[in-house]
């Protein structure tokens, strides 16, 4: 075994001694030629309806983030450290934020995070379990809280387009879209 092991090393270290004698890398070719990029074809109209939504919405989308209190076994400190993330947003400029309640479910304290990049300590103003619903308030200038709008859902049509914006994770805002399913049903 230790006879085959030297056998396997070796070839691996000529390999990579001929991969590095190799001129410009390994197998690389010095005749490419760069190829021509496309330019982008114009954006069709619902390309178009989708791009506007999010521009006018997404500065109104936040970023939560929960802590929880945990004792350092060591040194007996106690300290916040993040629990989960999730997303909201701003419902006024007084600084409510809308929430899922499983976001700040067992949370002891909670951020948010504007689309600003700017981080505010929330509070819980109020919490509705049964319908997944949290309300948090920030203390943060008005101008840095662009309201969402707010529109009526007794509206809705089955097949209407839907949006859904977001920040969960805190890495940037995204944007799903989809239609009404179904109308006046309970989960």
């Amino acid at each position: 075994m230790p006879r085959l092991l030297s056998i396997a090393l070796a070839a691996f270290g000529i390999a990579g001694l001929a991969w590095l004698a190799m001129p410009n890398g390994a197998g690389s070719r010095t005749d490419a030629v760069p190829r021509a990029v496309s330019p982008r074809p114009a954006l069709a109209a619902d390309e178009q309806a989708n791009i506007d939504v999010f521009r006018r919405t997404s500065p109104s989308v936040v970023h939560i983030t929960t802590l929880e209190t945990q004792r350092d076994l060591f040194s007996l400190n106690v300290q916040q450290v993040p629990r989960g993330t999730g997303t909201g947003f701003v419902w006024d400029e007084q600084g409510h934020v809308v929430t899922n309640f499983h976001v700040i479910q067992g949370g002891s304290a909670a951020r948010v995070t504007l689309a600003d990049q700017s981080t505010h300590k929330a509070t819980l103003v109020g919490a509705f379990p049964d319908r997944d619903l949290a309300v948090l308030k920030i203390d943060a200038p008005p101008g840095r809280l662009p309201p969402i709008a707010v529109g009526s859902s007794r509206d809705l049509i089955v097949g209407q387009r839907v949006y859904a914006i977001g920040n969960p994770f805190g890495l940037d805002q995204t944007l799903t879209t989809g239609i009404v399913s179904a109308l006046n049903r309970e989960i």
